[in-house]
Order: C-alpha cells, then structure tokens, then sequence
C-alpha cells in the first residue's frame, strides 16, 4: 500500500509540474496580458529638494512676519481713532446737553399753557347763554 501512495503522490506532482510547463507555454504564446492602469498618470517637472523647501519656508516666514508688523501698526491706529471718536462724541454731548435742558423746559411749558388754555376753552364753552 506504501508503495502504491508512493508513486500516486509522484504521479500527481509530475503531471501538476507538466500541465504547469504547458499552462506557461500557452500563456506565453497566446495570452499576453496587458495591466490595465486605474488613473492616468501625467510626468511632472523635477522635485523641490530640501533646501529649495527650505528657503520657501524661510520667505513665507519673512512674509508672515512684515504681515504681523503691518496688522500690530493698523490695529494700534484703529484703537488711537477709536479713542477719538469717543472723545469726540463725548465733546458733542457736552455741548448738546444745555441746549436740550432748554428744549424740556420749553416743552413743558408748552404743555402747560396747552392745558390751561384747554380748560379755558373748555369752561367758555359749558353753559352758555341763558335768556
């Protein structure tokens, strides 16, 4: 029995390596594949080295660093129109304030005189004439 698995296990390796042999022959004669790409791929120009990146990183800091400089200046000069703006307005209220005090006393005098002519007018009108 030993015997007989013996050569069955040889027997199936010789035919396994024979149809391989044969398989590679055909597919080499008939059945060149091709790989298919996923994407089209376009050549790019040559790669930033390191120091090129480098100098990059260097400019965009110079840049970063005027940028900051200019914003601290613009935002000093709002803050110093800010202050006088509210001073101004502070300046104008002052100013303003007698002229509205005067206003209100007027006003309420109007309404006083408004209200006694009202009753005057309204006491002339009860009653009338009797004959």
């Amino acid at each position: 029995m030993e015997v007989d698995g013996v050569n069955l296990a040889v027997g199936g390796g010789a035919v396994t390596a024979i149809a391989g042999v044969v398989g590679a022959w055909i597919k080499a004669k008939f059945g060149k594949t091709q790989i298919p790409q996923p994407m089209e791929t376009q050549q790019v120009g040559p790669f930033v080295t390191c120091g090129e990146c480098k100098q990059h990183r260097a400019a965009i800091g110079k840049r970063i660093d005027t940028i900051e400089t200019s914003t601290r200046t613009i935002i000093n000069k709002l803050d110093e129109i800010d202050t006088r703006a509210e001073q101004r307005s502070e300046n104008l209220h002052r100013r303003l304030d007698p002229i509205i005090e005067k206003v209100a006393a007027n006003s309420a005098k109007v309404e006083m005189m408004d209200a006694v002519i009202r009753d005057a007018a309204k006491a002339a009108t009860i009653g009338g004439k009797k004959a």
